[in-house]
């Protein structure tokens, strides 16, 4: 974009703005002359990610030094506009703050990550630049998004031959994965999946394409000797069973912590016409792997029932942690909670449960994660 558009969101006022129905996107390259302005423009328009959003316009952040939690990435052109843009106007907490926290805390007490539905890769690059001690491997099955992956650990002067051109699942060989496609998106769809009873199949615009699958126990094996302690990463976009159905040997051999996004199921009852969550499956797994599992929200993490799966729930990200790890009383139940701590829509009152005293565990994420990671 030229120039003059930068200085048009500056100086026109609101009203003229108003009349616009699709957004205008000025990408912002990291060599760009405007990016000298850019301090200036968020000093100026506090909260300005979402102001632009008010004004029509949006200033992606395309390239460059991006701050994400603790540690500053750099970001290639055209790679991760989703993720850089946000942390940039937004600060380094911007995105998954809770979940974020969460993988940093544990996998510097780690040896060995593995980031399964890698994307183009912001928490394998995170945790090899804050923690350059620990092992990765990264997974992401899409081809164009994969070479984003690799050129992010490039640029960050990371190897990037651990980055596989890989889904993990319960079966090796090839298989189809479904990919939305929106013309108005700045980078391939993020949610891609392998199933094919999703809505992802049903959109106007889908890309079919044949990638290469193994399973986690078959890559364990063929990549031995690896480091002890370890973490999981899953966010594969309701496949999270056939992942760990994949890998029953190396969990049971390994007992990794797992930090695993669970979405609902969504499932339509059509005797009542409503939608029910379907995690049955997941969450079973999940019981016979002996694992516990605290839901990870604004208020911290909190301990969850196989049944509090097939409840309405906003969260949609969990820490799988092995029972024989779990310190007494390290949470408590969104069921034991009394009914003074809880919202009218049946959310935890965070102000209330440290009014009640029982909320050390719930309240403050770090500190209850890390009695988990101890």
């Amino acid at each position: 974009m030229e120039t003059w558009n930068l200085f048009e969101f500056l100086i026109r006022d609101r009203a003229k703005f108003e009349s616009f129905t699709i957004m205008r996107d000025i990408f912002i390259r990291a060599k760009s002359p405007l990016r000298g302005f850019l301090p200036w423009v968020k000093k100026l328009r506090y909260g300005a990610w979402k102001f632009q959003d008010r004004l029509g316009v949006r200033l992606v952040i395309s390239g460059g030094k991006v701050k994400f939690m603790d540690v500053e990435l750099e970001f290639p052109e055209g790679v991760g506009l989703h993720y850089s843009t946000p942390l940039y106007w937004n600060g380094p907490d911007a995105y998954e703050c809770q979940t974020s926290r969460t993988i940093a805390l544990l996998a510097g007490k780690s040896e060995l990550f593995l980031d399964i539905g890698s994307n183009v890769g912001i928490y394998a690059i995170y945790v090899g630049k804050r923690f350059p001690q620990v092992k990765i491997f990264a997974f992401e099955p899409i081809p164009a998004i994969w070479q984003k992956n690799r050129r992010f650990h490039q640029a960050n002067q990371l190897p990037d031959d651990t980055v596989f051109n890989l889904a993990l699942g319960d079966r090796e060989g090839p298989q189809t994965i479904f990919l939305p496609v929106h013309e108005t998106g700045w980078e391939e769809e993020q949610t891609a999946t392998l199933r094919q009873d999703l809505w992802q199949t049903r959109e106007q615009h889908v890309e079919k394409i044949e990638i290469q699958c193994t399973t986690l126990d078959a890559f364990a094996a063929s990549h031995e000797p690896m480091p002890g302690l370890c973490l999981l990463k899953i966010d594969v976009e309701n496949y999270e069973s056939a992942v760990l159905r994949g890998g029953k040997n190396f969990i049971a051999a390994r007992r990794p912590w797992i930090v695993c996004e669970i979405l609902s199921g969504q499932d339509i009852d059509v005797s009542t016409k409503t939608r029910k969550n379907n995690n049955d499956e997941v969450a079973a797994l999940i019981h016979e792997f002996g694992y516990a599992v605290f839901a990870i929200t604004s208020h911290g993490l909190f301990r969850m029932t196989i049944n509090d799966f097939s409840r309405p729930r906003e969260f949609k990200d969990f820490l799988l942690v092995p029972a024989e790890r779990i310190p007494t009383r390290s949470s408590i139940s969104p069921r034991a909670m009394p009914r003074a701590c809880l919202t009218h829509e049946g959310r935890a009152d965070r102000h209330a449960l440290q009014r009640s005293g029982q909320c050390r565990a719930l309240v403050g994420l770090p500190p209850a994660a890390d009695r988990l990671a101890g």
